[in-house]
């Protein structure tokens, strides 16, 4: 067996990271066709369950090899600004790179992604939370415990970023089949830092960003029809 090699909390973590919640992701997309969503207790469930996978994501890590090499590695404050602006430009433009690709190919699910932003004041601070949580419980689960622990088994740093995103990819399934591939792209950018410093830190943060600025500043851009030239933001409410 592949994994008998391995501690038992690394057994049963590995498998939940790698398939079972990215299967769990695939298996409720019907349910998007037909469930009407309201916002605030979408993104107050999401930060709550994002919150708790990188609580004991972050606990699985430390318990590997300490706190350095579990990725918190502290950068100079030159090299945090640097990698993060990087990164956040990275994913930008990945996120760029795609848009045309998803108008041609298509099989996204923009009007349920249109539906999920923000509109009012309220909203966007409770987002802005989300944001923040996404960028500390994503990154404790797939660039800090998957990526140390799947390299128990063998694989190489740079092997262990690409397996990482893959998943990664998948639990975002609700944005269509191209989303998955540009969110596993993306994963596999964040992963850099890990990989080159040792640090978690600057893919948190630039993770974080990204997602601040997709949905509260670039999102109904990114999710007009290909073919409307014109911005229209929705109205803020009280």
């Amino acid at each position: 067996m592949i994994f008998t090699s391995l501690p038992v909390l690394d057994v049963l973590a590995l498998p939940l990271l790698y398939v079972f919640l990215p299967a769990a992701a695939i298996a409720q997309l019907p349910l998007l066709d037909w469930e009407e969503w309201e916002r605030i207790p979408v993104y107050v469930g999401s930060i709550a369950a994002i919150l708790a996978l990188g609580l004991i994501s972050g606990l699985l890590a430390l318990r590997l090899e300490g706190v350095a090499p579990a990725g918190f590695t502290v950068l100079s404050p030159g090299a945090m600004v640097g990698w993060t602006l990087g990164l956040t430009l990275a994913g930008l433009l990945v996120i760029l790179i795609f848009r045309p690709i998803e108008g041609w190919i298509g099989g996204g699910r923009p009007e349920f992604l249109r539906q999920l932003l923000p509109q009012t004041s309220r909203e966007r601070t409770v987002f802005s939370g989300l944001s923040l949580s996404a960028g500390l419980g994503e990154e404790l689960a797939y660039r800090g415990y998957a990526f140390q622990a799947i390299q128990l088994l063998g694989v190489g740093p740079w092997g262990a970023a690409l397996l990482s995103s893959i998943p990664f990819g998948v639990l975002h399934g609700y944005q269509g089949p191209v989303g998955m591939i540009r969110t596993g792209v993306m994963g596999f950018v964040l992963a850099v830092p890990v990989v080159l410093t040792g640090s978690l830190l600057p893919s948190m943060a630039a993770h974080a960003l990204i997602d601040l600025l997709v949905g509260l500043v670039l999102g109904p851009r990114l999710l007009a029809p290909t073919n409307q030239r014109e911005l229209v933001l929705p109205p803020l409410e009280p």
